[in-house]
């Protein structure tokens, strides 16, 4: 899959297209499968429901079930059943219930072990119970929604044909219309819910609380070396974050650089601010990023939600930065008009001579955006993808390392014909 994106779409945009999300393609090096996968896998018994998240691209094996961008959710059961996915990048929420066994790449892991995705109900949700509660589960239409819980008393069911044992009940409601109540004894002590569904206790519904906000370096993990001259890509990563794009300041060596740098936040998103720098002189550099909540900043007296720091030492035995180089086209200079649509593909390969490749960032020199993102790694890997390249605007590409190092651009001119 690659980006479409035409330059001449983007100038229609206007600056307003600074800081979207770029487009997240696979490094296509036959050589090598950068792609994971997720199996759910019925045990019989009943149905069983599972929504998730991953960080980078996802698509279904088989079929039948619901796959939007990053999102998967589907069931499986009531005998037998197996859903497969491929994803790249990580699982970055995860909710299964009812009886069926999650497996990553082939081995099995607990559903437990990975976070919840956003809006996601879970045992904290519920106010503790002082005495028998009435806990009603119904369907919102447009699928099945199945879902499990254990409390600290007895759960006794209003109504029939759901699995009720002691102290735990799994069943689902839909795929139209349907309800499910239980008489609670003692607080919600475990709660799973995957589908459209709607639950209340004692007549009020119950919604997710919102977690607050965590902050932690992405990248780099932790303090690195480079050597002088070499550019650094440093990410700070949120969850939870309360807003539509991260808002972070960042300072150098406790002074505060509102840029341009290379990227000029492009990479960032609601989950991830980044930022450039050209360490330029030997010495010993102190990165740091503020997070603030959308709409806040320090010159307004606001407190950031958290701050993360790099050291960086440069020098002349520090980390070599990436290396580009042309594949394809072959030519340094292409020719082309504002009228043309063809797209051009182009292909570059990476080097690193001192560390793992992450990452390809197809950039569109003095229009200052970013095309597209490819995923690479080891020490030598190839990218492509393709362009609607126009007259003046030189196009090409950087790599990035796993400790951040940024290659120089490697691109080619295009001149009009």
């Amino acid at each position: 899959m690659h980006d479409e994106n035409s330059r001449r779409r983007f100038l229609k945009r206007g600056a307003a297209a600074v800081g979207a999300t770029p487009f997240v393609s696979h490094s296509v090096s036959s050589h090598r499968t950068r792609s994971k996968t997720l199996r759910i896998e019925s045990e019989g018994g009943g149905l069983s429901a599972y929504e998730f998240t991953v960080s980078g691209e996802l698509g279904q094996v088989d079929s039948g079930d619901r796959v939007t961008g990053r999102h998967a959710a589907g069931n499986v059961g009531p005998k037998r059943g197996t859903d497969t996915f491929r994803y790249s990048g990580v699982v970055t929420g995860l909710v299964l219930a009812g009886p069926a066994t999650l497996y990553r790449d082939d081995t099995r892991v607990e559903p437990s072990s990975f976070s919840r995705p956003a809006g996601s109900l879970t045992s904290d949700d519920f106010d503790a119970g002082s005495g028998t509660d009435r806990l009603r589960i119904e369907s919102d239409g447009g699928g099945v929604a199945v879902y499990e819980f254990t409390a600290s008393g007895s759960v006794r069911q209003f109504d029939r044909g759901d699995i009720v044992d002691g102290n735990r009940a799994v069943g689902h409601v839909g795929p139209d219309r349907g309800v499910d109540e239980f008489a609670v004894g003692g607080e919600v002590t475990a709660f799973a819910l995957a589908g459209p569904a709607t639950v209340s206790l004692n007549g009020s519904e119950v919604t997710p609380s919102r977690p607050s906000p965590t902050v932690s370096r992405g990248s780099p993990k932790r303090k690195i070396t480079v050597r002088p001259d070499t550019s650094v890509l440093f990410e700070t990563v949120v969850s939870d974050y309360p807003g539509d794009y991260v808002s972070a300041e960042w300072y150098v060596d406790g002074e505060w650089r509102v840029g341009p740098d290379l990227f000029y936040g492009h990479l960032g998103s609601s989950s991830r601010a980044t930022f450039t720098h050209r360490f330029e002189s030997p010495g010993t550099y102190r990165i740091r990023s503020e997070v603030y909540r959308e709409g806040e900043a320090s010159r307004e007296g606001d407190e950031p939600i958290d701050v993360v720091e790099w050291t960086v030492e440069v020098g002349s035995d520090g980390n070599l930065p990436p290396v580009v180089e042309r594949l394809e086209p072959t030519a340094e200079i292409l020719r082309t008009n504002y009228n043309t649509t063809e797209k051009v593909r182009f292909e570059v390969a990476a080097t690193d001579p001192d560390s793992e490749l992450d990452r390809v960032v197809w950039w569109i020199a003095q229009a200052d955006s970013v095309h597209g993102v490819s995923q690479v790694e080891g020490d030598y890997d190839t990218a492509r993808i393709t362009y609607d390249i126009d007259p003046g605007l030189p196009f090409g590409a950087y790599a990035i390392d796993e400790h951040g190092a940024i290659s120089r651009f490697r691109g080619w001119n295009v001149e009009s014909e």
